[in-house]
């Protein structure tokens, strides 16, 4: 059950409206929120909402999220935290909704970069795993729980030690977004 592998997880920017149903953990992201570093260009956001545990060795983290509706850049999916400059968030990331698509954010250093992945329309399930390798991590993402595929291999340098590793949800735009967190798994390897 969900609740016996979120022990030890706690918040970054708790949401307002957080509750546990019988489908998992329901989240309604407020508006304007969002994880986001681009020092140079002046615009830095860091009021997602995080919920994740410390994390000193390397690990796997399976998640798999559900959502009735995509919403205009709203997000739910997998992060590892440093700090506010270095991260890294994989997950559903859709600038247009008629066109949904996966995305891989990492903040190095107070910049962030990405990369994005189609995929189908009629998407209302994601599963998304991270796995650490010391200082790298590679983001996976499935459709059906069972196959998934590789989306990308990041280098945090920065990444020594504990850092804090879950689920993430957040919408950057003028409106919420309801997601339901159905499983999360953190294995160490």
């Amino acid at each position: 059950m969900i609740l016996d592998n979120i022990r030890n997880f706690d918040w970054i920017n708790e949401p307002e409206n957080v509750s546990f149903t019988e489908s998992g953990l329901q989240i309604t992201a407020q508006k304007s929120t969002d994880f986001w570093q681009n020092i140079d260009g002046g615009f830095c956001k860091d009021n997602g909402h995080f919920f994740a545990a410390y994390q000193n060795n390397n690990f796997v983290l399976d998640c798999k999220w559900f959502f009735e509706q995509i919403k205009d850049s709203a997000q739910c999916g997998a992060m590892v935290r440093i700090d506010e400059q270095n991260w890294i968030k994989l997950g559903l990331l859709s600038p247009n909704i008629y066109n949904p698509q996966i995305g891989v954010i990492a903040a190095n250093q107070g910049t962030s970069d990405w990369s994005m992945h189609d995929i189908p329309r009629e998407t209302h399930t994601l599963w998304f795993k991270l796995k650490r390798c010391y200082k790298d991590f590679v983001a996976y993402y499935s459709t059906d729980g069972e196959n998934y595929q590789t989306l990308r291999i990041i280098h945090l340098p920065k990444a020594l030690g504990a850092l804090k590793v879950g689920t993430y949800a957040c919408a950057p735009k003028d409106e919420s977004f309801e997601c339901i967190l159905e499983e999360v798994n953190l294995k160490m390897l």
